[in-house]
This record gives structure tokens, C-alpha cells and sequence, in this order.
């Protein structure tokens, strides 16, 4: 698992090197990409019902592999910006900040790209003493602390252009096992998700991941952070992150508006 990188492609993309970046911590190239036809589609270039170019007219635009120029329109469709049309191309559907960001999921692969795609931006970090249904749950002892982030995320690392940034479309609460020693700096410094930090940083794999899905309302705190009505519908997704030793590491609990996010997992025989 300690491939995925923020200085690396996405999954499958061995061999294209135009869409990995040094290891200095910039923006891949499928990202800045996006992010330059996101603006496009912001300022009016692309308006809604209008074909964004091809991916060899964006090849020789910016120069770079049909790979990486794939890669960065699926950042759009995921964003709910642009669909596919078999025998028309890639059409605008939607101008940012009217968008549904759209998860689409079929491997442990699918969903930790996920983290890399999005940006988490975190507002809060310190440490929490569990309750006994939050130590039942991970499997330890109740007032065992251990380090709570809180971030808010935004569909695209960098996104920009439009006259007000879209809000962000999730608030997470991650919860950190207290084995990973100084977690708390490294988060505050990090250019990457936070499992690829736990990946390098403490030499783990991440190598299974449960989820569990269920229908919410909106506290008032989070409608407030969100930009959200409270008691709006809301889709929670707790996701459960263990290494290759067994130990549970990570926990991430995240919350969408209904009317910001969907999910689609793909399921074959």
C-alpha cells in the first residue's frame, strides 16, 4: 500500500512518469489539470451543455500522457462537474459550487484514492479520552486516549476559480491510535492523506478497510461547519483502517450532506 503517494499517480498508473511529481510534495499533474479545466468551466469557457476537449487535444495542450489527461477528467466526473457521452465526449453538467461529488468505490485501490483526489483540511487537532462505546467499538480500554483531527473536505486539492469556493461536502473526525507516536506534528505538516502518513511515516501497510454506512441528520454543529441546514439528510460513513499486523490504526468518521455527495459501489460475480 505504501505506493500511494501524493507525489504518485493514481492507482494503475505504473508507468505514466508525466503524472508523478517530484518528491517535493507539489500537486500531481492530473490535479493541477483539473484544477486549470475547473476554472475554465468556473469563468465560463466551458459553460454547462458545452464539450470540454478531447483527451488528445488536452495532450497536446498541456503537453502530457492520454493517462494522466484521463486521470484529470475523472477528478471532474467524480466532482460532478462533467459525464461521458459515448459518441459526443466529455459534456459540462454542472458549475462548481452546484455540484455532487460522486464516490465511486469497487477496491480497497478505489477507496484510498479517495483520500488522494479530495482534500481534507484540518481545523482542529488534540487528544481525546474514549467513552466506553468508543473503546467497545475499537477494541480497547475505556479513557484511553487517543488523538481526535477534525477537518472539513473539499473535492479537489487546490480547486479555484469560481467567484465563491464551493463548501466542502464532508466534516471527518479521525481518531488516531495513540501507538503512533508524535502523530499529532506530523498531521499539522502533512502534504498527503493520512493514511499514506501513517504508511511512511511509521513504516505500516494499511492492508484491510471496513466500512459502515448510515442515514443522519445534521447536528447544528456540523450544518454550521457544512454552510448546511441542521436536521438536513446526511449519509455517515465510519471507515475502520488495520495494518498488516491486525492493529486497528486508524478510524475515520465523516458525514455528507445528502445533497453534496453519493455514493456507488460496483459489485461483480
Amino acid at each position: 500500500m505504501s505506493r500511494h503517494k501524493n507525489d504518485q499517480p493514481p492507482p494503475n498508473a505504473s508507468g505514466d512518469t508525466e503524472a508523478t511529481e517530484a518528491a517535493s510534495g507539489t500537486q500531481p499533474i492530473y490535479q493541477r489539470i483539473a484544477a486549470e479545466l475547473r476554472r475554465g468551466i468556473a469563468e465560463g469557457r466551458y459553460p454547462v451543455g458545452a464539450r470540454l476537449p478531447t483527451e488528445i487535444e488536452l495532450c497536446e495542450q498541456f503537453g502530457i500522457s492520454r493517462f494522466t489527461a484521463r486521470a484529470a477528467i475523472r477528478l471532474l466526473s467524480t466532482a460532478g462537474l462533467v459525464t461521458r457521452r459515448q459518441r459526443v465526449g466529455t459534456v459540462v453538467i454542472a458549475e462548481p459550487g452546484q455540484a455532487r461529488y460522486r464516490h465511486d468505490a469497487t477496491s480497497l485501490p478505489d477507496l484510498l484514492q479517495y483520500a488522494q483526489d479530495t482534500e481534507l483540511r484540518i481545523v482542529y487537532v488534540g487528544r481525546i479520552a474514549l467513552s466506553r462505546s468508543q473503546a467497545q467499538d475499537f477494541g480497547t480500554e475505556a479513557g484511553e486516549e487517543w488523538v481526535l483531527a477534525v477537518g472539513l473536505r473539499h473535492d479537489q486539492p487546490g480547486a479555484g476559480g469560481a467567484r465563491k469556493a464551493p463548501p466542502p461536502f464532508c466534516i471527518t473526525r479521525i481518531f488516531l491510535n495513540p501507538m503512533l507516536k508524535d502523530i499529532e506534528a506530523r498531521l499539522r505538516e502533512r502534504q498527503t492523506a493520512v493514511y499514506a502518513l501513517i504508511e511512511r511515516e511509521y513504516k505500516l501497510s494499511i492492508q484491510r478497510v471496513e466500512q459502515e454506512i448510515q442515514g443522519v441528520v445534521l447536528s447544528a454543529d456540523d450544518a454550521a461547519s457544512l454552510q448546511s441546514e441542521p436536521g438536513a439528510p446526511a449519509l455517515r460513513i465510519v471507515r475502520r483502517y488495520y495494518s498488516d499486523s491486525g492493529d486497528l490504526v486508524e478510524v475515520a468518521d465523516n458525514v455528507h450532506p445528502s445533497d453534496r455527495f453519493s455514493y456507488r459501489m460496483e459489485l461483480r460475480q
